[in-house]
């Protein structure tokens, strides 16, 4: 307990307990930079895709909305934080409240040099496998800059920050880093508005996705009421018929029975949505392909054998 003392007192007061809040920011830091790295590697990527991407099926080259606005909302978010934390982390060793040859901050360091470089090797093993393999696509080429940049700035900046001795001034390199981190990062979320479908859009295509998926599920459920009567309802105004209704307007979808066996479901969709070669490829359901406005289908339950009650769109 002496030694323990002894040990205790011999430490400055102004430096006891700073151990916790050095783990703290560097793991912040640590943690905010590579999760914006990838997030501005995932806007790159989309809008690669949106104008590079390949017209063969490929879910690699597939543009996702969904996608680029995580994107586009952890940059925003995770910048100015990582910034923030950055600027803290260094003015507090720039004032010796932080010692920046602590064992906390030089392992966080040699962490991020571990993830950078292989980041680094694995895109270029990546890059050699697709050229071995005959694709020598334009996405591929311009993804492999992207990760090549981004992991190496960050492999970098973080052995300059390893080997930097005085830290009670300003340096140039983190200036730079700083300004170029901004820009990055601001040039990259400028870009994605460009692509990313406004918020009125993007609730509108909810709807119709969800319009359509209603549409598929009471086509389904029509189907089973047949096999179970082998009629076709009046009507849906019974259960279960009733617990499907347009999700914007709570009104009951349209149906009108057209024979003994065929039948038409209308519904009122806000956008037009186009089948394309990839969509054909996949087999999707047809009720997600419609024009805007009232859009009616008519669906027969007399199927031909080995298919589904969704197999055939009128």
């Amino acid at each position: 307990m002496e030694e323990i003392s002894q040990i205790d007192s011999a430490v400055p007061e102004f430096k006891k307990g700073r151990g916790p809040l050095d783990a703290f920011l560097n793991l912040l830091s640590l943690i905010t930079l590579g999760w914006m790295s990838i997030s501005i590697g995932i806007i790159l990527f989309q809008i690669i895709n949106k104008f590079f991407g390949s017209k063969i099926f490929d879910y690699t080259n597939a543009f996702s909305q969904g996608s680029l606005k995580f994107g586009i909302a952890s940059v925003i978010i995770l910048t100015p934080i990582f910034l923030a934390v950055s600027s803290w982390l260094h003015h507090n060793y720039k004032i010796g409240k932080l010692n920046h040859k602590s064992g906390i901050h030089r392992w966080l360091t040699y962490l991020m040099l571990l993830v950078s470089a292989l980041t680094i090797i694995g895109r270029l093993i990546f890059q050699l496998f697709h050229f071995l393999d005959g694709d020598y696509a334009l996405p591929v080429i311009l993804k492999t800059l992207v990760i090549l940049i981004i992991a190496g700035g960050i492999f970098g900046y973080y052995l300059y920050n390893l080997i930097r001795k005085d830290f009670s001034r300003r340096s140039i390199v983190s200036i730079i880093a700083f300004v170029l981190v901004v820009i990055v990062a601001l040039a990259s979320v400028v870009g994605a508005f460009f692509v990313v479908d406004p918020p009125a859009k993007a609730r509108a295509l909810k709807f119709d996705q969800e319009r359509s998926n209603d549409l598929s599920n009471l086509s389904s459920v029509i189907f089973n009421n047949y096999n179970d009567n082998k009629k076709l309802p009046t009507d849906l105004s019974a259960a279960p018929f009733a617990n499907f209704y347009d999700p914007e307007t709570n009104q009951p979808y349209e149906y009108r029975a057209l024979s003994a066996d065929q039948y038409q479901l209308c519904a009122t969709f806000s956008l037009p949505v186009e089948k394309n070669e990839q969509d054909m490829m996949l087999g999707t359901d047809n009720w997600y392909y419609h024009g805007g406005g009232r859009q009616c289908f008519t669906k027969s339950v007399q199927l031909p054998k080995s298919l589904g009650p969704e197999a055939i769109v009128k």
